[in-house]
């Protein structure tokens, strides 16, 4: 027989407050006044919501390490660079968990985008789907982070610096997504800053964006990659050889 105690709950946790009180009754205060309310429910309610917003955009904000410029090419746009933004927007508005979890997706698109442009060769064959599963049991993109980096190290130029970027960042995603971490332990945001700094050095490491007599100069690789856009551009343009380097 339970016996009769009271305990605390929490009504309908994940409501936007905010929100709802906007979708109940249109409001009569100006498009401002409505979404400085909006940041001060998602910000937990601060005093100051734009001072805190400012200073968290400040944090993480780091030009040595975002990319200044990207190819609008819609798989990197999709795949690497809406994530990159989101985890970033995830660390403003006071989400450091959400942020490491995106940041570790930019990870993973990394590692693929680079097998992709990889075109690699066995034998002087090139290496397709077939051999993939004969020499890997299984697609490139169905491995664990770990292994796809290792496979990535077999058949790319990878440094040690980018080999360690993405086992700290693997690290720390799997740290935050797959165990109960109590942030009371340690420092959720500098780790949030951390995992977003990782993906955009990975990200600009794998780009290898270089600037020359004012022009951006992406590798062979990169150009083979987004060849599609350039060619809509320059239709006459001859495709790039691995000892030519193409500049924008």
């Amino acid at each position: 027989m339970m016996s009769d105690t009271r305990m605390p709950g929490f009504i309908r946790p994940l409501a936007i407050p905010a929100l709802d009180e906007f979708l109940a009754s249109p409001s009569t205060s100006v498009p401002a006044e409505d979404a400085l309310s909006l940041l001060v429910d998602l910000l937990d309610r601060p005093a100051d919501p734009l001072g805190i917003v400012r200073q968290r955009y400040k944090d993480v904000e780091d030009p040595t390490t975002e990319p200044s410029i990207v190819p609008l090419h819609d798989i990197i746009m999709r795949h690497v660079i809406r994530p990159l933004r989101e985890a970033k927007y995830c660390y403003v508005l006071g989400m450091p968990v959400a942020c490491i979890a995106q940041a570790g997706l930019v990870g993973e698109m990394v590692a693929l985008w680079r097998f992709r442009m990889l075109e690699p060769k066995l034998d002087g064959r090139p290496l397709d789907q077939e051999l993939q599963k004969l020499l890997m049991g299984r697609e490139f993109d169905k491995l664990r982070q770990e292994e796809r980096v290792r496979v990535l190290r077999a058949v790319d130029t990878l440094d040690e610096e980018t080999v360690r970027a993405f086992g700290e960042l693997r690290a720390l995603r799997r740290q935050y997504m797959h165990f109960m971490v109590d942030p009371a332990q340690g420092d959720v945001d500098q780790d949030a800053r951390k995992a977003y700094c990782l993906a955009c050095k990975l990200f600009a490491k794998t780009l290898d964006l270089k600037f020359r007599d004012g022009a951006c100069v992406f590798p062979p690789k990169i150009m083979r990659f987004i060849r599609d856009i350039v060619n809509s551009e320059t239709p006459r343009a001859s495709a790039p050889t691995d000892s030519q380097e193409q500049h924008t």
